[in-house]
């Protein structure tokens, strides 16, 4: 079965989602997409991109790694370490803000090749 390929409205997702959780981390959004792993708070926060990319836009785990330049098991743990994080009220409280701000976002557009 052939996977579908990653689109611009993916990337368009990503990077609003990258953005929304660099701002609520304080953390500098190009450390996010860095192929270099970084500090644990770095780590964490891309954790936490990948998931919402993952859950509110359904976008599927070979997909997102792409977009993060991952392995597909390692958006996996990513997933499982944030729902493991939830039980703290406060993070959960954090996430929850995240989502209902992501939930809300316009829906991008399909992207449309122009006539040359």
């Amino acid at each position: 079965m052939r996977q579908k390929q990653t689109t611009p409205t993916d990337y368009s997702h990503a990077q609003l989602t990258v953005a929304a959780v660099a701002l609520e981390f304080g953390v500098p959004e190009l450390d996010l997409n860095a192929r270099l792993k970084g500090s644990a708070e770095i780590c964490f926060a891309r954790q936490v991109s990948m998931y919402l990319l993952h859950v509110i836009f359904n976008i599927n785990l070979t997909r997102t790694a792409q977009m993060f330049s991952r392995d597909r098991s390692t958006v996996s743990h990513a997933c499982n370490v944030v729902e493991d994080s939830r039980d703290d009220p406060i993070f959960n409280t954090k996430l929850e803000r995240l989502e209902a701000f992501l939930v809300q976002a316009p829906h991008v557009p399909n992207y449309v090749k122009r006539a040359a």
